[in-house]
């Protein structure tokens, strides 16, 4: 599990915050899908508004709420996190690494078991 997230986030891009001082992610979530049978032309999934993200390292709880566009940014220490959403069935990645001054851009997607 732990490799598929550090795959995830190598290929995603990591800039150094301005003066190296901001560890921790941005990105967009989303959750889907929306229907149990999803339509050409109509998108099966969409952006999850007003999610709570959870963070969790070790007794450290660190949670952020998207905004109306699915989109979220969260400060962190560095190393390994547990993620969770307080919607939905299930959410990729699981388990996240903070790297040390970087602000990185890591998307999630929430599974809502539609099927």
């Amino acid at each position: 599990m732990i490799t598929a997230v550090w795959l995830s986030l190598t290929s995603t891009t990591l800039a150094a915050s301005a003066g190296g001082t901001s560890t921790g992610f941005h990105g967009h979530v989303t959750i889907g899908p929306l229907q149990p049978v999803c339509q050409v032309g109509t998108p099966c999934d969409g952006p999850a508004k007003g999610v709570t993200l959870t963070f969790t390292r070790n007794a450290t709880v660190k949670r952020v709420v998207t905004n109306a566009l699915g989109n979220y940014r969260v400060l962190l220490r560095a190393g390994f996190y547990t993620v969770s959403a307080n919607r939905g069935m299930s959410m990729r990645p699981r388990r996240v690494w903070v790297h040390r001054g970087y602000d990185a851009k890591l998307d999630f997607a929430i599974d809502t078991g539609l099927r």
